[in-house]
């Protein structure tokens, strides 16, 4: 896997710009927020697809009108934050639905097949990333 140099931060921005106009039509206070963020060397496709994979969630999860917020925090170590209005995942699902083609009851009614979440957590942890 070959990893290059790049700044997160306009990684992760480039992504939100490409998913903005969906997350506007579901989404009434869509926002990103970030400094500058750190030079990283990352696998950009997979970081790509991390990034895709929690802003589709956000969307597919927030309900008309609700708010989805994007945020890169470095202190302590690099994290990105993606929150939403959306109904969350319970504590003690949080483990399980890492898990490939996992899907609680309640997301069975939006189009997906499981594999998103497990995603982000092998690109996540390939990373040594939070």
């Amino acid at each position: 896997m070959a990893r290059e140099p790049v700044n997160l931060s306009e990684l992760v921005a480039s992504m939100v710009e490409l998913y903005a106009p969906v997350s506007e039509e579901r989404a009434s206070g869509s926002k990103a927020r970030w400094r500058r963020g750190p030079r990283c060397r990352v696998a950009v496709n997979f970081w790509r697809k991390r990034s895709a994979n929690l802003l589709d969630n956000a969307i597919k999860f927030t309900p008309d009108g609700g708010r989805i917020r994007v945020l890169l925090r470095a202190p302590g170590g690099l994290r990105v934050v993606v929150e939403d209005d959306g109904p969350g995942i319970p504590s003690d699902k949080r483990e399980l639905v890492l898990g490939r083609r996992v899907r609680l009851d309640e997301a069975r009614k939006v189009p997906g097949s499981g594999l998103g979440l497990s995603l982000v957590a092998a690109v996540t942890k390939l990373h040594g990333a939070a």
